[in-house]
């Protein structure tokens, strides 16, 4: 069912997008392990909208069903599509308490939500955006569905499923403001969709979703934790962030305080992650709120974002929110390939300050960038390098050595590349 009801910008702050019977069903079928419903004596979906969720036969067979919502005219359609739930019109940001929805204290809480995600901050629709809800102080944060999983953690339910975002917890920053929730759950299962999957998204560009199983836990979720998780697709595929190593380790993503003291005059834009490097300017001009001043030393790196951007078109829609990834021993020796394509790339912003390429250099540097990226999107296929024992390592750095015609490229142990990533945490 779709919002069809709201506006777009309504949809917008409000995150006003439906869940789609097959996510829902997957959901359903996932939790039921955690969370049977002869043993849950009350389940609330805060974030309900027409009900949709709750139209499961896992939530007929719970002896208490509460939706509740910010939005009267879905709550009104919700009503009348089922009568064996309790509807509430409330914010769920505000005041929170069992007691608003009916719920006793006592009560086994199971709270199934698909919450709004609307990053005030980022630059996607920037332009429909506001704040739209009020919520208490100690929950407030930069995207309604961080603020809604704080919410939900001062409920104390025993278990959530919940559809958010993976970047709440791949990003530290969103982690990190999720820190009073991870305090008291654990991640018990987490299967990757895309955002596309929802009504009225698809055309905009999907990002990695979650259908997560919390469960109350006196043993903290820790960023380590999700780091050396291995998450599983909903099509099959499994991916680790402890798999590579990332260029926000080399460089600064974010405008400087201050322009380093070997800054050249080259200007990069923010990188927040590789959906954000698709659609943003990379090398620019003008020194504007969200330049980055590069610092001589650390050119080569931003030419290796701006290069990886003419490849990022290959990558599965659940790497959208990862940093870029980056194999710098394999790097090392093409960084000459990389700067030359760039400023082929770039000759206007360059010019005055490095000399172009000769073509034949750029011909050679495009087939450099070219098996480097081939081998380093190769890697995602693979098993999280951490699950390796010695014979997949030794077959897996033949299979590398085997296609690379010179040691322009090459390739190190994954496992010493793992141990390298783990010494930085």
């Amino acid at each position: 069912m779709k919002a069809e009801h709201l506006s777009y910008e309504t949809k917008i702050n409000l995150g006003g997008f439906y869940t789609p019977k097959h996510i829902a069903d997957r959901l359903y079928e996932t939790l039921a392990a955690f969370a049977p419903p002869d043993k849950t004596d009350a389940m609330l979906e805060p974030n309900c909208g027409y009900g949709a969720l709750l139209n499961h036969s896992y939530a007929k067979a719970v002896k208490k069903v509460v939706g509740a919502d910010i939005d009267n005219l879905a709550l009104k359609i919700a009503k009348a599509s089922y009568n064996n739930i309790a509807f509430y019109q409330i914010n769920a940001l505000k005041n929170i308490s069992r007691s608003s929805y009916g719920i006793k204290t006592d009560d086994r809480l199971l709270i199934v939500a698909n919450p709004p995600y609307n990053d005030l901050t980022s630059q996607v629709k920037n332009g429909a955006k506001k704040i739209a809800c009020e919520s208490d102080g100690d929950i407030q944060a930069r995207d309604l569905g961080l603020s809604s999983l704080l919410a939900f953690n001062k409920l104390r339910p025993d278990v959530l499923a919940l559809l958010h975002p993976l970047s709440y917890l791949i990003k530290k920053i969103n982690f990190n403001r999720l820190k009073p929730f991870m305090k008291n759950y654990a991640l018990k299962e987490a299967i990757v969709f895309n955002s596309q999957e929802f009504f009225d998204t698809l055309k905009t560009s999907g990002f990695p979703v979650l259908i997560a199983i919390y469960q109350k836990s006196d043993q903290a979720t820790s960023y380590k934790d999700i780091y050396n998780r291995s998450f599983v697709t909903i099509e099959g595929e499994s991916f680790s962030l402890s798999q590579f190593d990332y260029i926000g380790s080399y460089i600064d993503k974010y405008p400087n305080k201050r322009a380093p003291q070997n800054h050249g005059g080259h200007l990069f834009y923010t990188m927040r992650d590789i959906n954000a490097l698709k659609r943003s300017k990379t090398f620019i001009k003008e020194r504007i709120a969200n330049a980055v001043c590069v610092a001589d030393e650390k050119l080569d790196y931003y030419c290796y974002a701006d290069i990886f951007k003419d490849y990022a078109h290959k990558l599965p829609y659940y790497m959208g929110n990862l940093d870029i990834p980056i194999d710098r021993d394999c790097f090392g020796p093409l960084r000459e390939s990389f700067r030359a394509l760039s400023v082929a790339k770039h000759g206007d912003i360059f010019a005055g300050k490095i000399e172009p390429p000769a073509p034949e250099f750029i011909q050679r540097a495009k087939t450099d960038a070219s098996r480097y990226f081939n081998d380093l999107f190769g890697v995602k296929k693979t098993r999280p390098p951490h699950n390796f024992n010695d014979r997949e390592v030794v077959a897996l750095r033949k299979k590398h050595n085997a296609a690379l015609p010179t040691a322009r490229l090459c390739v190190r142990s994954v496992r010493s590349q793992r141990e390298t990533l783990k010494d930085r945490l």
